[in-house]
């Protein structure tokens, strides 16, 4: 007998199926636009740059608390352009340092930039609970969950952007790194409302993330192999969230990725899975993992920075 027929039964019994992905799939990051209320706390700017605490009533109510308010960082132009992009946050990184240089050098170049804290991160994680703990994890059903929060907080945030910000919809990217990337990449392959896109440290076939023996995902293996599930499992239920699933090659004009090749965590078969999937989108690699890239920081902020440029103010 199936030691996890439960883990079937969330697949909707069609996971195997080729081609076009299930409508009913597509319906779990509908989004409705409603009328909701933000609060916005100007904060110390830089080089004429405007920076704002932004929080707002996440759309998907869950049972902690502190997960239903999502936390975001504003960096504004002096003058708005209506370009705008919203950045995702790496898994458990211990600051948003990275996403606010990002943010940074896209508002001095006249693009506005949200960064959006994904569930369960920095101030939305209950007490106790380190950040992006429960963002992903070997409770799959939460994990699912989390990133249809994710996709859901990332409208709403465009939907505030357009209604008070002066963003225009046909000028908006979205981009993230490492889980953010990857979350990043399954909006833009879902909603063609986004202008531009870029993925840093993302790829495709996500369930394989789970196996591959990195140190960030090792403990959620050895839990779900104690529960019985298989790697087929696995890749079965997370189908429908991964960015390969619906990619499709006309989506992959507008978007860039950023891998790292000798990334133990998102290796580069996975990246190019992903752009494959796209059909061959611009792929930017660097020497060094998951964490040492990091010092190639200079020339991946020239890359997105270029990028968005080009997609937003140049059109």
């Amino acid at each position: 007998m199936n030691p996890v027929p439960w883990l079937l039964a969330l697949t909707l019994g069609i996971a195997a199926a080729a081609g076009e992905p299930p409508a009913a799939w597509r319906t779990e990051f509908a989004y409705e636009r409603s009328d909701f209320a933000a609060e916005v706390r100007e904060q110390p700017g830089n080089g004429g740059v405007k920076h704002f605490r932004v929080t707002y009533p996440s759309p998907v109510e869950t049972v902690v608390p502190e997960n239903n308010t999502v936390h975001a960082h504003l960096l504004e132009p002096a003058e708005r352009t209506g370009a705008s992009v919203i950045i995702l946050p790496i898994w458990k990184g211990r600051g948003l340092d990275l996403e606010l240089m990002v943010a940074q050098r896209l508002a001095s170049r006249g693009i506005t930039a949200m960064i959006v804290v994904l569930p369960y991160q920095f101030d939305r994680a209950p007490e106790g609970k380190r950040t992006g703990e429960l963002t992903v994890s070997s409770d799959l059903e939460r994990t699912k969950s989390a990133v249809v929060q994710a996709v859901k907080d990332v409208k709403r945030a465009a939907q505030w952007l357009e209604e008070t910000r002066e963003a225009d919809r046909a000028r908006m990217g979205i981009m993230g790194t490492s889980l953010g990337g990857h979350i990043a990449g399954l909006i833009w392959a879902t909603d063609r409302s986004f202008r531009a896109g870029a993925t840093v440290l993302a790829g495709g076939n996500i369930h394989e993330l789970f196996w591959n023996g990195s140190n960030e995902t090792k403990d959620i293996k050895k839990e779900l192999q104690a529960r019985g599930v298989t790697l087929a499992d696995l890749a079965a239920v997370m189908k429908p969230y991964d960015p390969a699933t619906w990619a499709t090659p006309e989506r992959g004009e507008g978007l860039l990725m950023i891998g790292a090749l000798d990334d133990p965590v998102v290796p580069m078969g996975n990246v190019r899975a992903l752009r494959d999937a796209f059909g061959g989108p611009r792929l930017v690699t660097y020497p060094g993992t998951h964490t040492t890239v990091a010092l190639r920081i200079a020339d991946i902020l020239d890359d997105l920075s270029g990028h968005f440029e080009r997609e937003l103010l140049a059109r």
